[in-house]
């Protein structure tokens, strides 16, 4: 019977941490974690028409995972010195999952505009960008009456009978002309056709004025001399952008930036070529040694996080620090 009683207590110590492992998982945090996530060839993502595919190496676009955490979750990310939590809030505002990413699938078609412009500007065509009037829909919060009634991409044109021309005139039409728990008639286009859609005004926390929920943008199209067809399928945000401005630019001059090598990059570009900081970077280092890459390009305000994290993990990998798209391209070219 001696001999008995450590195996009892084994089994009910295991049974315990099946228990308490079950009951964690069901019990939400107000973090979320940011994970190593995955890569993609920019030469099956990118193409530019009449443009020539290299043959020798790859240029790749990285890209992090998000995730909500439970209580276990959390405590296995708080032991795992590969991920990062950060506040849900400081990450998402005030959007769920679902919202935080048709958010970021608004970012993304922005960064593919952006792009497009400053590849080809990089290759010397004449490629611009013009603001359409109005303002762009690029998320809806969980905490506004928006939500099931106006929706990313929707492009607001009038609220009531004053006409939006930018995104900067909305706070102030809402704050003069409207009250709390107003239905307003909000004018949209969407997809090309005109939509009048009443929306009941409601307070959002940090803003003063009569709100729906709702956050918006300039929208932006670009004008460029070759076509260009950017699919990123479910990958979001802004990060990719500068790869994507690289690709185009090897395709339409013919120029073999890898040479053989396998070179990673992310940062968010702007049209007229600079590269902006983001999210996740030291996330990024491991996914793009996990993929055999042996240069590493990302905004230099992102750099020392980048660069900490290789010498952590003991990779042999070259990072460049770049400000614009034409310093990332000297660097890569050597």
């Amino acid at each position: 019977m001696t001999k008995r009683k450590p195996l009892k207590w084994i089994v009910w110590g295991v049974v315990f941490l099946i228990v308490a492992a079950i009951v964690l998982w069901f019990i939400p945090t107000s973090y979320v974690v940011i994970y190593p996530g995955v890569t993609g060839n920019l030469a099956q993502m990118v193409t530019v028409k009449g443009g020539k595919q290299r043959n020798h190496g790859n240029l790749l676009m990285v890209a992090v995972g998000i995730a909500r955490t439970n209580e276990l979750m959390y405590l296995g990310a708080r032991l795992n010195p590969n991920v990062e939590l950060l506040k849900t809030h400081y990450v998402m505002g005030g959007m769920n999952m679902k919202q935080y990413l048709q958010y970021n699938a608004g970012l993304m078609a922005t960064s593919k505009l952006a792009a497009e412009v400053a590849g080809e500007r990089l290759a010397g065509l004449h490629s611009y960008v013009k603001t359409v009037p109005g303002a762009l829909v690029v998320g809806i919060l969980k905490s506004g009456n928006a939500h099931g009634k106006l929706q990313p991409g929707d492009l607001i044109t009038k609220i009531g009978s004053y006409s939006v021309t930018s995104p900067n005139q909305v706070h102030g039409i809402m704050k003069k002309h409207f009250t709390f728990g107003e239905i307003v008639p909000f004018t949209v286009q969407r997809h090309h056709q005109t939509v009048v859609v009443p929306i009941r005004t409601t307070h959002i926390p940090h803003d003063n004025a009569p709100a729906i929920g709702v956050m918006i943008s300039s929208m932006q199209e670009p004008v460029i001399p070759r076509p260009v067809n950017i699919s990123a399928g479910s990958i979001g945000g802004p990060s990719a952008g500068m790869m994507f401005s690289l690709e185009i630019y090897s395709q339409i001059t013919g120029t073999n930036l890898a040479k053989g090598r396998i070179i990673a990059g992310t940062g968010e570009v702007t049209p007229s070529g600079q590269v902006l900081p983001i999210g996740g970077v030291a996330q990024k280092v491991i996914t793009v040694h996990r993929a055999g890459a042996t240069v590493f390009l990302c905004p230099k305000r992102n750099y020392a996080k980048a660069e900490a994290m290789v010498k952590r993990k003991g990779y042999h990998m070259t990072i460049y620090a770049v400000s614009n798209i034409t310093q990332a391209l000297h660097d890569i070219e050597g």
